[in-house]
């Protein structure tokens, strides 16, 4: 029997996730907890260094117009999906960090040396990890906000209907919005029954530590912060085709 699988990413990376958890022989269940809105900054002034972007989003959504003067410069990111989209973008020179913010921050500081001047492209729902860890080691951060994250409601009857007679074997959880967003929205739902049985797999442990109002829950954290160790875990913990 299929087991499902919770996706809770926005649209449209949750549909791109559901197709590879069928071709994994898993039955996908869509619940997008935010969704993703492109907003229209200003461009930057000044002299950077480098590039940073820790969500691979602040590259999707950031206009030609703003990215076409910096793409000579070294790009650093966290995740390979960040990576890839850094290069789709026509990024030569990217580097990937090992897991979070603050990891990044330690490459840069020992790639780039002396304190220099970063463009960090980014969404404004975001920790504080990275700015904090750079400009602690003597670098200026500029900080651009590409997107914004809203959250995404739904009523009980909504619910109970794509989710109440369904065996939740798995959720996927991909941010500490949405691990918070779910949080409240099953508590303030009274829907936290439905959970009971259900492990929850995380990218990060600060995404993991967002889940609040479950009796004893079963919490895993990826190795890395990428979807394809999600899903290695995934296989792992579940098994699948």
């Amino acid at each position: 029997m299929e087991k499902t699988v919770l996706v809770t990413r926005p649209l449209p990376a949750a549909t791109r996730t559901a197709d590879r958890l069928r071709a994994q022989g898993f039955a996908p269940a869509l619940l997008p907890l935010t969704q993703i809105v492109p907003l229209n900054p200003t461009m930057p002034e000044g002299m950077f260094n480098a590039v940073v972007a820790t969500s691979a989003n602040a590259l999707v959504h950031a206009s030609e117009e703003l990215l076409a003067p910096f793409l000579q410069l070294p790009c650093f990111t966290v995740g390979d999906a960040t990576a890839d989209a850094a290069r789709a973008r026509g990024f030569e020179t990217v580097t990937t960090g090992d897991s979070d913010g603050e990891s990044l921050a330690e490459t840069i500081v020992e790639d780039l040396c002396s304190g220099g001047s970063l463009l960090y492209l980014t969404g404004h729902v975001r920790s504080p990890e990275f700015e904090r860890a750079v400009k602690s080691a003597g670098f200026l951060c500029s900080s651009l906000a590409i997107y914004d994250t809203n959250s995404v409601s739904y009523t009980t009857d909504f619910l109970m209907r794509s989710l109440g007679s369904k065996h939740l074997d798995c959720c996927l959880l991909y941010s500490r919005m949405s691990s918070e967003v779910f949080s409240s929205l099953i508590d303030e739902l009274k829907l936290t029954y439905l959970f009971e049985n259900t492990m929850f797999l995380c990218l990060s442990r600060r995404i993991a530590d967002g889940i609040s109002g479950l009796q004893n829950p079963i919490i895993k954290v990826a190795a890395r912060p990428d979807e394809d160790a999600l899903f290695d875990l995934l296989m792992r913990e579940l098994g699948g085709r």
